[in-house]
């Protein structure tokens, strides 16, 4: 029976279908905005066109299971997708993705192991049956390998016919490059002027710069960037810097429109320059504070709602920002803002103050002990319910690694395979855990209304927010509704 592709205008959707029993049995829940294909009416039920990946076992594939699922009559549709928003749990590190109501998707970080890999392939599993899935852009928002190592992962994981499972024309980062460790200049060349020290060895092509002058991550990401330069279209690799909003014109006949905030250039000596940040209580001058504190900050705008995407600003860098955007009149304020460096304590108060955020989220995991930073800090939290929009009662304030679900295991005997794919052995663990949901935070808009959603254990049980966001910036809040 032909279908037809509706939009959900109800904010969850229940799917389910008739199982051996007699009895309905869920399969899916839905948020407001996601598409569904509708073959008709019938028993006062709407029909549809439903399949979905899953996982066998016995020959170690995943394969497509159709199902006779239905949903309630209930359910209403709109005229067009929304513009959604996912914050995606990549442990410790960033990883965002923006999908326009035209379908554009722009991924702004990638983590630093395999957990955007595994999600794209996931929530994009039917594209990539026939075809890469096509990004308007990447952003790497700066050069720490938490952000950007699982890029080189996802476009290095399988993909149709052999080719990488994404692809793009547009990459755009914030010209800093480290070198491999143990090199005197981490950052590359330096110049002074007036006391400070600057970083004037900003790269354009990233493919242009020697093997020899990148580290591991940086290497296997040029590397990586070589196959996607490859496919159809070429590939564009730029440097951006605050007040580079031409860069993100694509979006504008969508109406969405996307501010660069940062990094701040200078001139020193007629060439740009990123001034040298200090380590916090001292004077003296640190590479991560610089590399995190330039980077590249997005302010997208679609209607009445605003995003700010903080990368991994600290208060010296926030305190640049604040003075640059006020000299130029710019506004911060936004009702969703991804909370810079994933809640360190290194943050002001004062650019919270100018964000005024409805919605905070605070991108943090644990990969190891190696990697704990005891983020998000509890006293920036605390500053994100004091700093939230004056009228709010209740702030929303999530982070990615609390809406990740786990299941406990206990011990199990888990199997290792080799590179190809193989069974090697059997490796017995105490303890185990699975995470059998990924966090993620959706927001989804259509420039005037808010929703708001994490997943849980259960598939019937989602936490959800609705609000509205008028021409001034003021919220309504609306009561919680019940999925369908």
């Amino acid at each position: 029976m032909p279908s037809t592709l509706k939009y959900l205008d109800s904010d969850m959707v229940g799917v389910y279908e008739t199982g051996p029993d007699g009895k309905k049995r869920r399969l899916t829940t839905l948020l407001w905005g996601d598409s569904v294909k509708v073959t008709g009416k019938e028993n006062g039920r709407w029909k549809l066109d439903f399949s979905r990946r899953q996982w066998d076992a016995q020959n170690r594939r995943y394969k497509w299971q159709k199902h006779d699922a239905f949903m309630s009559d209930k359910v209403e549709f709109r005229a067009g997708p929304l513009l959604k928003v996912r914050f995606v749990d990549v442990g410790q590190g960033d990883g965002a993705i923006l999908e326009t109501p035209g379908g554009q998707i722009v991924l702004i970080d990638g983590g630093e192991e395999e957990h955007i890999y595994n999600y794209v392939s996931s929530a994009w599993a039917h594209v990539l049956r026939t075809k890469p899935l096509e990004l308007s852009a990447i952003v790497v928002t700066h050069g720490d390998a938490d952000h950007f190592a699982g890029l080189a992962h996802l476009v290095n994981g399988w993909g149709p016919k052999g080719r990488p499972p994404v692809n793009t024309t547009r990459v755009f980062h914030s010209g800093l490059v480290k070198r491999p460790s143990g090199t005197k200049d981490i950052l590359g060349k330096t110049a002074k002027e007036d006391g400070a020290t600057y970083a004037v060895d900003l790269q354009e092509n990233l493919l242009a710069v020697p093997d020899n002058q990148m580290n591991k991550p940086f290497l296997a990401w040029k590397q990586a960037l070589g196959k996607l330069k490859k496919e159809p279209g070429g590939l564009r690799i730029s440097r951006l810097q605050y007040g580079d909003d031409d860069a993100f014109d694509f979006l504008a006949a969508e109406g969405i429109t996307t501010q660069v905030l940062g990094p701040i250039v200078e001139q020193v000596k007629g060439k740009d320059a990123l001034r040298f940040l200090k380590t916090p209580g001292s004077g003296g001058l640190s590479a991560s504070h610089t590399i995190n504190g330039h980077s590249i900050v997005l302010r997208v705008t679609f209607g009445n709602v605003r995003f700010l995407f903080g990368a991994d600003l600290n208060d010296e860098s926030e305190q640049l920002l604040l003075a640059r955007a006020r000299a130029d009149g710019r506004s911060l304020a936004a009702e969703i803002l991804k909370v810079p460096h994933h809640g360190s304590a290194d943050f002001s108060g004062e650019i919270l103050d100018a964000i005024r955020p409805v919605v905070s989220v605070i991108s943090s995991g644990d990969e190891s002990g190696s990697k704990e930073y005891i983020h998000p800090r509890a006293g920036l939290v605390g500053a994100l319910g004091k700093y939230s929009r004056a009228t709010l009662e209740r702030p929303l304030i999530f982070v990615s690694e609390m809406v990740a679900f786990f299941r406990k295991l206990g011990h199990a005997s888990v199997q290792k395979y080799t590179a190809a794919g193989k069974l090697s052995k059997a490796v017995d663990v105490r303890n185990t855990y699975e995470k059998s949901s990924f966090g993620i935070v959706h927001v989804r808009t259509d420039g005037n209304r808010v929703v708001v959603a994490t997943h849980s254990g259960r598939e019937d049980k989602k936490e959800l927010y609705a609000f509205s966001v008028d021409e001034n910036g003021e919220i309504t809040f609306e009561d919680t509704p019940k999925a369908l």
